[in-house]
């Protein structure tokens, strides 16, 4: 018979109280109309979400053994460092190197990573987010640097 993890019981029932939080702060607002909805909807629609997230988490927690997830810092690291280094270079270099850079930096994280999946990805991500972001949501930004 298996039994509960603790960890993921005291977290979700912290988050089913944060949740309850905001569908009580909603409950103050005024729901509007069928036509134009109040301020009462997004808090109340996202805090019963929460709560009937947390109750799945809580209805899986219960385990043989309790998992043990260790934080490893070298692919936390390279992940936050390309997202810094994104945000830092997008300005300077432009889109396209900025976001190969990051693509890089992260996918390093990865130790199974080859390069063809990379090259394959980083080649995927700009055309994307060139035609999301740049094209079809105007985001100013460079292309190419500038």
């Amino acid at each position: 018979m298996g039994r509960f993890d603790r960890n993921e019981v005291i977290a979700a029932l912290a988050f089913m109280a944060f949740g309850l939080f905001w569908v009580v702060v909603g409950m103050g607002y005024s729901w509007g109309s069928s036509v134009r909805i109040g301020a009462a909807v997004f808090p109340v629609a996202l805090g019963v979400i929460m709560i009937a997230l947390c109750g799945v988490i809580l209805g899986q927690s219960r385990q043989a053994e309790a998992r043990r997830i260790g934080l490893k810092v070298r692919p936390a690291i390279l992940i936050l460092g390309g997202i810094l280094v994104w945000a830092l270079s997008v300005d300077h270099i432009g889109f396209l190197p900025a976001t190969a850079i990051l693509v890089a930096l992260c996918s390093l994280a990865e130790r199974e990573s080859t390069w063809r999946s990379i090259l394959g990805l980083t080649v995927f991500l700009c055309a994307f987010g060139t035609l999301v972001f740049i094209t079809a949501l105007r985001i100013p930004l460079s292309v190419l640097g500038g």
